[in-house]
């Protein structure tokens, strides 16, 4: 059987199917939600144990650090998984939503037309230019240090 639900995940410690990673994966994005950090952080950090070959347990711990206002430490996540899939375009626009939140324009907007370039007609070049679409909103402005207002 080749079905999604039957496909194991490429170097899970586990073995692991597709739909197992997603539900796990989900339950985090949920804790998220609800504004329990604390739960998130942990099924996060498990689903990168389990499957370490993966980036997509990194994006979600990246994206955990974001909403947290972590923006540096959302960054360095998110270029772990631009290591762990080089050739994706998902980790670049992350990586470039991170650098929109530090106010490093220069390097987001190089980072997010990469994703473009990579794959033009994918999920994650419409999620390129959404974040595009914000910033000539003005919606992203540099993040103040802590103590400042």
């Amino acid at each position: 059987m080749t079905t999604e639900t039957s496909s194991g995940i490429l170097g899970s410690l586990v073995p692991t199917t597709k739909i197992q990673a997603r539900i796990l994966l989900e339950t985090g994005y949920l804790w998220m939600d609800m504004g329990r950090f604390g739960e998130a952080q942990e099924v996060f950090t498990g689903a990168a144990l389990l499957m370490p070959k993966s980036e997509v347990p990194q994006l979600a711990l990246g994206t955990l650090d974001l909403v947290q206002g972590k923006f540096e430490k959302a960054l360095q996540t998110f270029r772990v998984a631009q290591r762990l899939a080089p050739k994706s375009a998902l980790p670049h626009v992350h990586v470039g939503e991170a650098l929109l939140f530090m106010g490093k324009e220069a390097a987001a907007l190089k980072e997010l037309q990469q994703a473009k370039v990579m794959e033009p007609d994918s999920d994650a070049a419409k999620f390129a230019d959404s974040l595009l679409d914000c910033r000539e909103k003005g919606l992203f402005v540099k993040a103040k240090p802590r103590g400042q207002s």
